[in-house]
């Protein structure tokens, strides 16, 4: 028999997850700095943030001490998570420049040689997309098969032949900085038309099927069917009928900001980064209810900041109120 989630297993999680972000809320301002602190980086904070929180509500099942301080116990996740990919990074650049693990024979016609990759690599490593990293690491350093890279990654020989491609491109650039791929300004741009025109179908036909969906701590939706849900992200945002994106690039990167017309005045109140390949989304993050990364990017692009929130109640509050009618 194949295991299943039941109905009654996945709404009691969902119950349990609601009732932790809730008690937790007054927490995340603080967690949000704490890690925007210790990465350096707005997008690595929310990243960091977002894997803290879903390990403090992983752990709670098997802790079985009462949890005095919760704050404490998510600054110290959050500094647990951190080092140990600190970590990772550092083996993987050990890795990448140790001659010992070399493969045993040359890399197929074709294909850059592996040596060449890893003295890149020791440098490089940390400035390729994560998927590329992967595969290059699989492949031209572990010396695995294309099937057996495919089946780690959870992808296709295709998928993974594009990573490599893509990732060992950069890996010659060793004369100057490399950055990480930024998304295709075309289809950013398309992504924006399609949604200020609020076709539905166009802005499906540009997500791939294998695509996430991501908005931090709220909803994760996997490919058609969670795309098309009638209650689903895309039905939610296209309702948002006083809401318009501007494609703006913020530090080498083409994303969106959502503008909200409140009291007369356009203000900001998401962010959408996507990841494209071959013309299509091929994952989308969506930051409302990240308010420390939104404020960061309004201040950058000179835009105002509308009401933000870490979680859908005072959110909806916000939006019911008279007040902010527009």
């Amino acid at each position: 028999m194949t295991a299943q989630f039941t109905d009654e297993m996945h709404d009691a999680a969902k119950a349990a997850w609601g009732a932790y972000l809730d008690l937790i809320e007054p927490l995340r301002p603080a967690l949000a700095r704490y890690c925007r602190r210790l990465t350096g980086d707005v997008w690595d904070a929310e990243d960091l943030a977002n894997d803290t929180l879903l390990r403090g509500f992983a752990l709670l099942g098997s802790t079985f001490h009462r949890i005095a301080r919760p704050e404490s116990y998510l600054l110290r996740i959050a500094t647990n998570r951190w080092i140990d990919s600190e970590r990772r990074r550092a083996l993987e650049a050990a890795i990448l420049g140790d001659p010992a693990i070399a493969p045993a024979e040359a890399t197929p016609a074709g294909q850059e040689d592996a040596a060449q990759v890893r003295d890149a690599g020791a440098v490089l490593m940390r400035y390729l997309a994560p998927q590329e990293r992967a595969a290059v690491l699989l492949k031209d350093v572990f010396d695995m098969s294309l099937a057996e890279t495919a089946s780690i990654l959870g992808t296709t020989d295709g998928a993974v032949k594009s990573a490599l491609s893509r990732g060992r491109r950069r890996l010659q650039e060793t004369g100057r900085a490399v950055e990480r791929p930024a998304p295709s300004g075309a289809v950013v741009d398309a992504f924006v038309e399609r949604f200020n025109a609020r076709d539905r179908e166009g802005l499906l036909a540009l997500m791939l099927d294998t695509a996430p969906l991501e908005m931090s701590g709220i909803n994760n939706e996997f490919g058609r069917e969670g795309f098309e849900r009638q209650n689903g992200w895309f039905a939610r945002t296209l309702a948002q009928v006083h809401a318009r994106w501007e494609r703006r690039d913020f530090r080498g990167e083409p994303l969106i900001l959502q503008l909200t017309r409140v009291r007369g005045q356009d203000v900001a109140t998401s962010v959408i980064r996507l990841e494209t390949e071959d013309d299509h989304v091929a994952r989308l993050r969506c930051y409302t209810f990240c308010p420390l990364a939104i404020a960061e990017v309004a201040s950058e692009l000179g835009a105002c900041l509308g009401p933000v929130f870490y979680s859908f109640r005072p959110f909806f509050e916000a939006w019911a109120d008279p007040a902010n009618a527009p």
